[in-house]
């Protein structure tokens, strides 16, 4: 891997986002394109060496030779210039966002133009290379019209292949991360890159149907010698070179990808939401990981939302409103509504300095909504000393009215524990009262745009909390209601009561007390 130097920003205008790559990897990629030309360069010469001379007058063999060296010493220089002109210029500092635009854009481009010189340096050789037999005044043996472009041809295909996924593979590991920080390169606009199909085409052509073709040109070959079986098995070794050049390359630029984002999903589906892949592709799977990237980020928004949401309204809400947006207007469901209240505590509080009376409530608040939410209640106001707590206001739960006599009975047979806690404190112990009712109810958010509660408002509510008044009168520490009780599956042990009146409701009701 080659290092990456980072420049001194001192009097500099260039934007931060962005540094220069380093000579050394520079002049790796610089590099790869001899590397892939001399793969293709080994197969054109072994063949031209076979099999043109035979077809040649010694005048046109001498000629042949004159033009090659002459087209390698004034067309290869000019295409070596550009090259390194195309490479050694990503060095340059970025003065303002046009200009690292442009660098990002060149930097894309990079394979394509490296395949766009080869392609130049290999192609011209042929109208160049004839024009020399032509220039010797003797007839041209017409199977060298055919000979000599195939065998040029089948000799780029191989050099470019390998030229473009090694250049495309060394920019996405050596060029990509300096350019690239705060943006994908598969969303920059202006550049062009081979599709994951495109590659796959490229790649059959070299690895499978360019070497077919050679053995092929030995059926047709005017002149047999016994340098074709040779010949043959230096086509076959360059087949598998290229097979197995090109197929590690595909390997890195595809497979790779896909096994890290198979990889990444299996992280998020075991809750890793700090998972994310690497984007720096200028193909579709740089398109991919970008969408992937989003969508966690967007499920780790969504946790983020629903925990601190979760805070104010209770997590099983918070995650049902997520989901269910509709319901932020109010629906009407029928819940069991609880309501507990600590004995005596205004009186309590004239004895506590501020800070104690706080301590004294948030342990308090702790120890009853862990029993409450064990139970499937959400805690949906907590009021000075009391708690309001729903249960069935999901709409997931047919046994809401059990549940909360079940979380009734908990808080104060949890009190025991409580107390305990307070006493190491060196606060008194306390007392409560709970009363349920179970009926219909909007559960919904009420408020205003610039403050907005999620709440459960009706008769129901306002019920429970009279009934719960009535523990102090009645001296019953646990009141249910007659709907409550019939509800409940399985009932719970109760002493049904003579009818009480309710305050803000006709007539009387009948409650029950529950056994603790």
């Amino acid at each position: 891997m080659a290092s990456l130097s980072i420049d001194a920003p001192a009097k500099s205008t260039a934007p931060a986002l962005a540094e220069r790559p380093g000579w050394p990897g520079l002049l790796a990629i610089f590099g790869l394109m001899f590397l892939a030309q001399a793969v293709g360069s080994v197969f054109n010469i072994v063949y031209n060496l076979l099999h043109i001379p035979p077809l040649l007058t010694e005048a046109q063999q001498a000629a042949f030779k004159s033009s090659i060296a002459f087209y390698n010493a004034f067309a290869y220089p000019p295409l070596l210039a550009l090259w390194a002109w195309a490479v050694f210029r990503l060095r340059r500092r970025p003065r303002d966002e046009a200009a690292l635009d442009t660098l990002r854009r060149r930097a894309v481009n990079l394979p394509v133009v490296a395949a766009a010189i080869a392609a130049a340096g290999w192609f011209l050789s042929i109208p160049s290379l004839h024009l020399g037999l032509v220039l010797s005044g003797e007839a041209i043996n017409r199977h060298v019209w055919f000979h000599f472009p195939v065998s040029v041809c089948i000799a780029a295909v191989i050099a470019l292949t390998i030229g473009y996924f090694s250049i495309d593979w060394a920019r996405q590991r050596l060029l990509f991360p300096c350019l690239f920080r705060d943006e994908s390169p598969a969303k920059f606009s202006g550049a062009f890159h081979l599709s994951v199909s495109g590659r796959g085409k490229l790649w059959t052509l070299a690895a499978s149907i360019c070497p077919i073709l050679s053995l092929l040109l030995l059926l047709i070959d005017p002149t047999p010698s016994d340098g074709d079986v040779g010949f043959a098995l230096a086509v076959a070794g360059t087949g598998i070179l290229c097979a197995v050049v090109s197929s590690v390359l595909m390997a890195r630029l595809v497979v790779t990808p896909v096994e890290e984002l198979r990889r990444a999903a299996d992280r998020v589906g075991r809750g890793d939401l700090e998972t994310n892949v690497n984007h720096l592709r200028a193909d579709e799977f740089g398109v991919l990981a970008d969408a992937f990237n989003g969508m966690v980020a967007g499920l780790r928004e969504k946790e983020r939302i629903a925990g601190t949401f979760g805070r104010h309204v209770g997590r099983e809400i918070a995650e049902q409103l997520l989901h269910h947006e509709e319901e932020l207007g109010g629906v009407e469901r029928v819940l069991s509504v609880l309501f507990a209240d600590l004995r005596g505590f205004t009186t309590r509080c004239e004895g506590l300095a501020p800070g104690d009376a706080v301590k004294l409530l948030n342990l308090y608040h702790e120890h009853m909504t862990g029993l409450i939410e064990e139970h499937g209640g959400i805690v949906n106001q907590l009021v000075g000393d009391g708690i309001m707590a729903l249960f069935g206001a999901t709409g997931r739960s047919a046994l809401h009215a059990a549940e909360a006599v079940a979380a009734g009975r908990a808080m104060l047979l949890g009190l025991e524990g409580l107390n305990a806690k307070l006493a190491a404190q060196g606060f008194e112990p306390v007392r409560i009262g709970v009363g349920i009712h179970t009926g219909p109810a909007v559960v919904g958010t009420i408020g205003s745009p610039r403050r907005m509660e999620y709440t459960a408002i009706g008769d129901t509510v306002n019920t429970a909390a009279r009934i719960e008044g009535l523990t102090k009168e009645l001296k019953r520490p646990l009141l249910i209601s007659a709907s409550t009780y019939e509800s409940a599956d399985p009932r719970p042990a109760a002493e049904r009561l003579d009818p009480v009146p309710i305050r803000g409701r006709r007539g009387e009701m009948t409650l029950y007390s529950v056994e603790l």
